[in-house]
């Protein structure tokens, strides 16, 4: 398992037919959807600094908030294939 956080780089996410993220997106109305990836953008915020995983929190971080721009674009994420671009810049909330 890579220790990086990537969403393309994790087995659980890689094997899987079809990601929670994707069902969620699928089942969740527009604003549910949306508070969920800015809770996530939240949580990993938070606890980047203080769970020994500060480099991967931050991963994490940059792909929710990477996919709430796309989200709000109206995009369906493809977790394996929407990937944080190397030039994203995370502007905060």
């Amino acid at each position: 398992m890579s220790e990086t956080g990537a969403s393309d780089k994790q087995q659980h996410y890689i094997n899987a037919a079809m990601q929670p993220i994707e069902l969620m997106q699928r089942l969740f109305s527009k604003e549910q959807f949306e508070g969920f990836l800015l809770g996530n953008i939240l949580k990993y915020s938070l606890r980047s600094q203080y769970k020994g995983q500060e480099q991967s929190d931050i991963t994490k971080r940059n792909t929710y908030a990477y996919w709430l721009q796309l989200a709000r674009k109206g995009k369906l994420i493809e977790p394996t294939k929407d990937v944080v671009p190397m030039n994203f810049v995370y502007k905060g909330l």
